[in-house]
């Protein structure tokens, strides 16, 4: 087990300010060969782990997410680092939602949108809950339960606050509107989309389409393997 002390987000609302908190040191669990935590990687990336939580359009932690932690296969964890290192003379840093997902809460997701059969207001307004696979935004099986699939996005460092950079939508916005290379967003959007996806490529991966925030490491070790370990630890 590994212990370390981070700096962690506190919140996040929209587009505006993530403040920061210390939180205890984090006890982690082992993990499969292969497979490292980011956070022993680069403490320097922010993790704000949407389905470790409430803040995500099932409305509660998913099966198999029992810590807020990012899971990474090593050779995607160090791209990122790597990148991380890129940005951050930049001013800006990477902002993870969503990094390895266990089987466990892929059928967890899909029961959901099987059960349910009406819009979402914050998270697919235009689309019933059961339209979502015929759209492209879910599947039966996910790239992310590889260890090489990961949700990000870039935010600037502004003293003790990170300001997410303007995306045109939230992340797990279900809508047309999310589409990588969507021009109803604003001007400022798009160059940030462009911005993302062009630092993304360089360091390995690779975007798709329908989600300007999902990105998977072209050379990752294990594609095609789906794993279900559950994310534990105190982080």
């Amino acid at each position: 087990a590994t212990s370390v002390r981070r700096l962690r987000l506190a919140s996040i609302v929209g587009f505006g300010c993530v403040l920061l908190s210390v939180i205890p040191p984090c006890f982690s669990q082992d993990l499969p060969k292969g497979f490292v935590y980011l956070h022993q990687i680069d403490r320097t990336i922010v993790e704000d782990m949407r389905y470790a939580t409430g803040n995500n359009f099932v409305g509660r932690p998913l099966k198999g997410y029992n810590a807020p932690s990012c899971v990474l296969v090593e050779e995607a964890a160090t791209a990122l680092a790597s990148l991380q290192d890129e940005v951050r003379q930049s001013g800006l840093t990477i902002v993870v939602f969503d990094c390895y997902r266990p089987t466990s809460a892929v059928a967890d997701i899909f029961a959901f949108v099987s059960e349910k059969d009406q819009p979402d207001l914050q998270f697919h307004p235009n689309l019933r809950a059961s339209q979502l696979m015929s759209g492209g935004y879910i599947a039966r099986r996910s790239g992310h339960s590889s260890g090489g699939t990961v949700d990000l996005t870039l935010a600037r460092v502004n003293s003790q606050e990170f300001v997410l950079l303007d995306m045109g939508t939230g992340f797990d916005y279900f809508d047309p509107l999310s589409h990588s290379d969507s021009r109803a967003v604003s001007k400022t959007a798009q160059n940030n989309r462009r911005l993302l996806i062009k630092v993304l490529d360089r360091a390995g991966f690779s975007n798709y389409a329908k989600e300007w925030w999902h990105f998977r490491f072209r050379d990752e070790p294990f594609k095609g393997t789906a794993f279900d370990f559950p994310i534990t630890g105190n982080r």
